[in-house]
């Protein structure tokens, strides 16, 4: 997310701050919006996307968000039908206007898979995955991952949305917040593995639960970089349902991991070779049962 905002800034500057000064046509009242179907609030999202460009103070623009966010699972397969109607490798699919509402349709995305709603929890979000990752590959077909000095904007869309992928299938930057909160908060240091495991737990349990706090910035005094500065990290502002359901999460994986190791030995007990009758341990064996990355904790 830091590397969209800030790619998205130099590129305002670059074009100049003379179009955020001049007046746009009246924005729909909140009345209306609330009377809007998921569709048509995402193409109003994709219009005023266009209008302000890359306005990160464009408060219209939240408003709509927050819009969509109450329906998000029905804005999805929008979205993605959007995304699938940009193809740079074609003159007609690859004009300026299908460009831009591709790209103000996967900010979009991103923004809901890092504050409302994890995308991979539903089957509208995973279409909405795979329109991404399709434009990728036709992003890469039309030569958009060589670098040219003459047109920045075209690698770093495509550096951008190819990360953006990779969040919404492991962890994102509100994933990574997570870990820094039970880390400095209260001293529960987590692995990507370790996260992508109690991320998977968390989808089960609330998809929301990019939702459930505001972040803030946090200044760890404990450590320095080389400049000598200390050194800031993203945590939730709200972190105990975090914590509480990290706790909860320990203890379903105690639990079944205890069930497992029971069973093994069970097993042991009676079939200690592991091959009469074409038997074998059962949750494929010890390895299974020791390997925190390999064990799916389910959330009730």
């Amino acid at each position: 997310m830091r590397l969209v905002l800030c790619t998205l800034f130099v590129i305002a500057v670059s074009q100049g701050a003379s179009g955020f000064l001049t007046g746009f046509p009246k924005h729909k009242s909140e009345t209306a919006l609330a009377r809007m179907t998921p569709e048509r609030l995402v193409d109003e999202y994709c219009t005023e996307y266009i209008r302000h460009r890359y306005d990160v103070l464009d408060r219209y623009r939240n408003v709509l968000e927050d819009y969509i966010s109450r329906d998000a699972v029905n804005a999805m397969l929008p979205s993605a039908r959007i995304i699938d109607q940009y193809d740079p490798t074609t003159q007609e699919g690859g004009s300026k206007t299908r460009g831009d509402r591709a790209d103000a349709v996967w900010i979009l995305l991103l923004d809901l898979d890092s504050n409302f709603i994890r995308l991979r929890a539903s089957e509208e979000g995973r279409v909405a995955i795979e329109s991404i990752r399709r434009l990728v590959q036709r992003m890469e077909a039309a030569h958009f991952d060589a670098r040219d000095e003459y047109d920045y904007w075209r690698q770093g869309r495509y550096n951008i949305l190819r990360d953006y992928l990779q969040e919404a299938e492991g962890i994102n930057y509100c994933d990574e917040a997570i870990r820094h909160t039970l880390t400095l908060k209260y001293r529960k240091a987590m692995s990507d593995e370790a996260l992508l495991q109690f991320v998977t737990y968390l989808i089960a349990k609330d998809s929301r639960y990019p939702g459930w706090s505001k972040r803030e910035q946090y200044e760890d005094l404990t450590q320095r970089n080389e400049a000598g500065n200390t050194i800031g990290y993203l945590i939730m502002k709200n972190p105990e349902p975090f914590y509480n359901a990290y706790l909860e999460y320990q203890v379903k994986f105690k639990q079944r991991r205890d069930r497992q190791e029971e069973a093994l030995s069970r097993w042991h007990s009676t079939r200690p070779d592991g091959r009469e009758k074409g038997r074998v341990p059962p949750e494929g064996g010890a390895q299974s049962v020791r390997a925190h990355s390999t064990i799916q904790v389910k959330a009730r």
